[in-house]
């Protein structure tokens, strides 16, 4: 995790940049958001851009992270917004404590740096009954893409950019996208397949839906109490 936490420090500032212009804000969550909306977690939360943006939706919003870069530039923008009911935490997710549950956990990219089952489970403890777990990872049928198909990715990319941010953007995310920090901390990722994704996530959340969409597989679980019974079951209440 040391090593992790370095690597993401060393791009911090432009990877924020480049995500906050490429994703703007995440609306594709508006459709799965849980009824009860008091707490939320952001696991992994970067530049804080979804915290910011699920603070308009939740009473309280918490934010963790190990990079303490990425934490800066989070705390600078909840600062700017004057957002009261965002809290940040520089921690590791797997043996941080939490005193409370959350209405809704979200992860984005972050999970493959975890052990998965443990990461889990901790978020299945941590969701009230009727809260709803969003895990949004990187799937691949590699499990660590060469590098030269981010390189040839980013060449490729560039016509796009130029057209829908002007040439000064689009070369500054070529820059980023091509960066020897950059390369070097993808050439350490390892994603799941497809397959990997229903064994896994499938076997530990019995009844999610697993959305493939594109670079990415979105996870959405909901966690319900069954009436009647003394101990909670969990299942994905659809629709």
């Amino acid at each position: 995790m040391e090593n992790i936490t370095k690597q993401f420090n060393a791009v911090a500032l432009e990877y924020d940049w480049v995500i906050t212009l490429l994703e703007g804000k995440p609306d594709y969550l508006l459709d799965n958001l849980p009824d009860r909306r008091v707490s939320a977690l952001d696991i992994g939360c970067g530049g804080g851009n979804t915290c910011i943006f699920l603070s308009s939706y939740f009473q309280h919003v918490t934010g963790i992270d190990l990079s303490a870069d990425f934490l800066q530039i989070a705390k600078d923008k909840v600062e700017k917004e004057d957002l009261q009911n965002v809290e940040l935490l520089q921690d590791d997710f797997l043996t941080a404590v939490f005193e409370k549950q959350f209405d809704f956990i979200f992860s984005r990219t972050t999970f493959h740096h975890l052990d998965i089952p443990e990461a889990l489970e901790k978020c299945k403890k941590l969701l009230k009954p009727g809260g709803i777990l969003f895990v949004m990872d990187n799937v691949s049928e590699k499990p660590t893409p060469s590098t030269w198909t981010y390189i040839v990715g980013a060449y490729l990319d560039f016509p796009r950019h130029w057209k829908r941010f002007g040439l000064k953007n689009a070369r500054r995310i070529f820059k980023h996208s091509t960066s020897k920090s950059w390369l070097n901390h993808l050439a350490t990722d390892r994603y799941l397949s497809k397959k990997g994704y229903e064994e896994i996530y499938g076997k530990l959340l019995p009844g999610c839906k697993l959305i493939s969409d594109g670079w990415n597989m979105k996870v959405i679980w909901q966690k319900l109490a069954k009436k009647g019974l003394s101990h909670e079951t969990y299942y994905f209440r659809s629709g």
